[in-house]
């Protein structure tokens, strides 16, 4: 089956009602109100995928990674019926999904029955039609005094002159940014991971001009090379935002372990993603197997107990 056979059996699935909330499923009764279909069964799955996703983002714009390398977006348990996402959370191994009105739609690969090749599966759930008395809703993202929490940081606020910054760069840097980078300014999260914050003791963001062929599933829109900016590194591992839309707060950032490591899409901030490098086993950059706690050392402060020990045993005559 092509995709546009895959296509149309998603639209039908988009088109038409939902189960009701209780409806017979075989082998007895089941309370969700969501279509799983498996679309195709094959190693072509990986392929079927990019040409699906492709497809269906220019029609529905671009999607939200939910699901890779073991993650799985936390906001997928705010969808009405929690059997969904536990279906998912056992079964997922790639997914991207679309808000189509009031409906989800979710495309991506499914374990394969007895370890076989992934199946492409497609899933359509109801968005908020569960009468609900204290409704769920997302938990608010991760913000820097969150960061500031989990490291124990004690550091003072740090002036920055953005303007000539944004001048250099030709774009607006996210807020969000901005704020992790005063607050912080440069230096390294559990001593792996390195902020790149401008000024004479950081590191300079820098622009990577990538093809699309590097991307995994789906590739950016932007033509055969897209620009990323980098915003942190970690031996190789490199952290960037794909500059892609006018608006740099709706910038998702991409990552890859090294050079040879296809780009990885998460839709996220800088400062969400951090803490959930440092707090969730299941993320593809994890530090919480390595860590149980967690903490910031900053340039500055090394350079002051660098000075405070050549004082001390080498003090000037």
């Amino acid at each position: 089956m092509d995709s546009t056979a895959h296509i149309a059996v998603i639209e039908d699935l988009l088109a038409g009602p939902l189960p009701d909330e209780g409806s017979a499923q075989e082998g007895g009764r089941e309370d969700h109100r969501y279509h799983l279909v498996h679309l195709a069964a094959g190693d072509r799955g990986p392929e079927e995928l990019n040409a699906v996703v492709v497809a269906l983002g220019s029609r529905l714009g671009p999607p939200k990674t939910v699901a890779l390398d073991g993650f799985m977006d936390p906001s997928l348990r705010c969808l009405p019926g929690p059997p969904l996402v536990d279906v998912l959370a056992s079964q997922v191994i790639e997914m991207y999904g679309w808000t189509v009105g009031q409906k989800w739609l979710g495309v991506g690969l499914l374990k394969g029955a007895r370890g076989g090749a992934p199946d492409l599966a497609a899933v359509v759930n109801a968005l908020g039609i569960l009468d609900s008395a204290a409704p769920v809703t997302p938990a608010e993202s991760p913000r820097a005094e969150d960061l500031v929490a989990l490291t124990g940081w004690r550091g003072g606020r740090r002036k920055v002159d953005w303007a000539p910054v944004e001048r250099k760069l030709g774009v607006r840097l996210p807020q969000d940014y901005k704020l992790l980078a005063e607050t912080f300014g440069a230096g390294t999260f559990d001593d792996t991971l390195d902020l790149c914050v401008p000024g004479p003791d950081g590191l300079d963001l820098g622009l990577i001009v990538a093809d699309t062929a590097e991307f995994s599933a789906p590739a950016p829109s932007s033509g055969p090379t897209t620009r990323l900016l980098e915003w942190a590194t970690a031996d190789e591992h490199s952290f960037c935002w794909l500059v892609e839309d006018p608006d740099p707060e709706a910038w998702p950032v991409y990552a890859r372990a090294d050079k040879w490591d296809p780009w990885k899409r998460f839709d996220c901030s800088s400062t969400e993603f951090i803490h959930r490098m440092l707090t969730d086993p299941q993320h593809p950059y994890s530090l919480a197997d390595y860590f149980e706690t967690h903490w910031f050392t900053s340039v500055e402060q090394v350079e002051q107990a660098k000075e405070a020990f050549w004082d001390e045993y080498y003090p000037h005559p």
